[in-house]
Formats: C-alpha cells, structure tokens, sequence
C-alpha cells in the first residue's frame, strides 16, 4: 500500500509484521521523518475496532512531520495472521498485552513514548497504563469507548450468524449507524468512511472480537492511574458516549480535556495539530 499521502515526502516509511506470544502476527506501519530530533517521543498510534488508517490520514500528516509514529493494527482488523481465529483471544485484555509486547519489540527501553489511539484502541491504552509494564510519558484518547454494548437486534443476531453469512448482517449494522448512531445530514463522509471499514472488516475476527468484548465497560478496570492523559471529545459525537467520556476524566487523576465539534474533526488536521501541541507543551 502507498503510504505517501499520510505523511512528508522526506518521511522513511517501513511496514512489516510483529509476531506476539500467542502466536498472532501484527501489522505495523513506521512512519520515520528525516533527522527527527532523538528529544522528540515516539508516538504509538492504536486505531479503533476495525478502523483503517486512511481514516486517520489527516492526523497523521501532522503527527509525522514531527515525531516517529508507529502506527499498530490491532488483532481484529484484517491485516493481521491468525492461525486459528477460534483458538485465540481477542478480549480487552489480550488487547492491553499486545500493547505491551509491540512496545517490547519496536520501541528501544532508552527511547520516551507516546500512546495514542481512539475508540476501543484509546481503552486498550487506557487499561495497558495501569499495567506494570514501561510507562508512557503521557497518553492520548480520542474518543474512547467506555462501554460496548450491542443493540438489542445485532446482540440476537451475530452470535448465531456464522460469519461466512456477514454478507447478510452488513446492510442492517450500516442501517443502524446510519439511522441511530451518525448525523447522516452533516456527516456523509464519517458515514462512508464506517460503511468502507464494515465493507473491509474479516467477518470471522469481527464476530470473534465483538463477542469477546460485548458488555465492555472500563470502569472496573482503572486502576493505578499515575500516566497524565489528554482525552480528545467530539460535542456532536453519537457513535461515542460523551457524558461517559467526561465521567472519565473525574477519575483519572491527570488528565486535560478537550472537545472538538464532531467526530469528523477528531480525525481532522485540527486534532492532529492539538495532539502535537499537548506534547509540545507538556514534554519538550
């Protein structure tokens, strides 16, 4: 894939797979921009369930003319191998481990870093930094889920759907987004763009994943805090919870808070601009 509209001409761009303990292998894309200062962290970018990167290509134009980005696609998203989807996990905290393991891999123990990441990729990091793993000098949220439930007619459906049928089950979760879950008036491009990650997803870790995870809720699962945060909210955001999001921010104990106008703006060159600003500000 041609990765040269996501960041500067100058940019060294690598893509290649990391093996993790339990056998799955993970696709990494490494954005390296010319003579990037060693002071400057390395950020590492964690996307949303099943989320693509060219929906994040705005942010990362602007991330990467700065800093080293690696960029990790989580299990459920179609690049990574899987040797048997049924014998692995695929729960929030195989998530967290993988985490850990790709900073492990990738990232030099000498060399400070970021995470960053939205929806369920921001509560993977979320629950990866009140881990005893090596800490991040600061973690970034853009919209992080803090419950995942299902609607009352896909929590009947996908479990007894076997996912060689996902054909079947697609025009009713593009239904429900379009109709219940994005301002299908405003936002046509956010409601392509999830059409296009439905249409792309790989049925047998989407239903994996989505019941691994279904009544998800974070607020069992914050404990020992101590990484400041700046979490990333969308004021006309339906597909994420606001209300529990700023319900987030009363308990972490270091965290800034700030609210953008919709979701497509947290893809936006503006979130970019104030993810490199917090570092900026914070930490160089």
């Amino acid at each position: 894939m041609d990765y040269s509209l996501y960041t500067d001409h100058s940019t060294t761009i690598k893509e290649y797979m990391v093996n993790v303990s339990d056998g799955v292998s993970l696709k990494i894309i490494d954005f390296t921009p010319r003579n990037v200062s060693p002071e400057k962290p390395v950020i590492l970018f964690v996307a949303g369930w099943i989320s693509l990167i060219s929906g994040w290509k705005d942010v990362l134009k602007v991330l990467t003319a700065e800093h080293r980005v690696i960029y990790l696609e989580s299990r459920e998203k179609h690049s990574s191998t899987i040797p048997d989807v049924k014998k692995v996990s695929f729960s929030m905290e195989r998530l967290k481990l993988d985490i850990g393991e790709i900073i492990e891999k990738v990232i030099s123990p000498s060399e400070k870093f970021i995470l960053a990441g939205s929806s369920l990729g921001a509560s993977a990091i979320l629950e990866y930094c009140g881990s005893e793993k090596q800490k991040p000098l600061s973690a970034v949220l853009i919209s992080p889920i803090t419950e995942f439930r299902f609607p009352k007619i896909l929590g009947t459906v996908i479990p007894a759907l076997h996912p060689s049928l996902y054909f079947i089950v697609k025009p009713v979760i593009k239904w429900y987004l379009r109709n219940f879950r994005l301002d299908k008036k405003n936002c046509k491009e956010q409601i392509e763009k999830y059409e296009n990650t439905i249409d792309c997803a790989d049925p047998y870790k989407l239903k994996a994943n989505a019941l691994a995870i279904r009544n998800y809720a974070i607020w069992d699962h914050i404990v020992n805090i101590n990484v400041p945060f700046l979490i990333i909210g969308a004021t006309t955001d339906t597909l994420h919870d606001t209300e529990n999001i700023k319900r987030l921010i009363k308990i972490i104990p270091d965290s800034n808070y700030i609210e953008l106008k919709s979701n497509m703006e947290t893809h936006s060159e503006k979130a970019g601009r104030v993810i490199v600003e917090y570092i900026q500000g914070e930490f160089q």
